[in-house]
């Protein structure tokens, strides 16, 4: 019963936030607090009814490189340790049994439990996995915490860098703040061709 109940504040949460997502983000816009920066960072990353990289770029584009890109870290690491561990601690044991039903999991579960810093941190560089996934599925497998910690907190450092970069530029140059943003995607799609190549190789 206490599962559903987590289920139905979470979900609660994602409406609330859905509905009011740009309300929230002019209200923190006009009260430039950082508690309330950070909470507002993570309870986007936590209910993700925005794409984080939309929410990195709009802080860097008001707050500047430095604070968008610290607040937003801070945030995202937050609500995945958060994610972590109520995967953990309360949906583990079933997600744990349907994750062993599916075959073609199997392998890439044994990989990641005996590789588990280089397999978060993969996922959290390549920008076609949903990083929510990341957070439940680490929680779920046996990831340490400590390692889940230490691969998230530098994983997740380059694109919000990038992100948040690309927004404080926005001011200034739009064309300079697209160009970073694809150069970033192309060099993100080099690294996700490469990966494939690897894995396919050692399979």
């Amino acid at each position: 019963m206490r599962k559903w109940l987590w289920l139905l504040v979470y979900v609660l949460l994602a409406g609330v936030t859905f509905i009011y997502r740009y309300e929230l983000l002019a209200w923190a816009d006009d009260h430039q607090s950082i508690p309330l920066l950070l909470s507002l960072a993570t309870l986007f990353a936590l209910v993700p009814v925005i794409p984080y990289k939309i929410v990195i770029i709009a802080f860097g584009y008001s707050y500047g490189i430095t604070m968008a890109a610290w607040i937003c870290w801070l945030g995202t690491t937050l609500a995945a340790i958060l994610v972590y561990a109520g995967a953990r601690t309360i949906f583990r044991e079933q997600a744990r049994g349907y994750l062993e039903r599916i075959r073609g999991l199997n392998r890439f579960t044994a990989w990641m439990e005996a590789h588990p810093f280089m397999g978060v941190m993969t996922m959290r560089l390549l920008p076609v996995v949903p990083q929510m996934a990341v957070n439940i599925y680490a929680g779920i497998t046996y990831t340490p915490f400590w390692v889940f910690l230490a691969a998230t907190a530098i994983g997740k450092m380059p694109a919000i860098f990038v992100f948040a970069y690309a927004g404080a530029q926005a001011g200034s140059s739009i064309w300079m703040s697209l160009g970073i943003l694809a150069g970033y995607m192309i060099v993100m799609a080099m690294i996700f061709m490469l990966f494939r190549y690897r894995s396919r190789k050692k399979a």
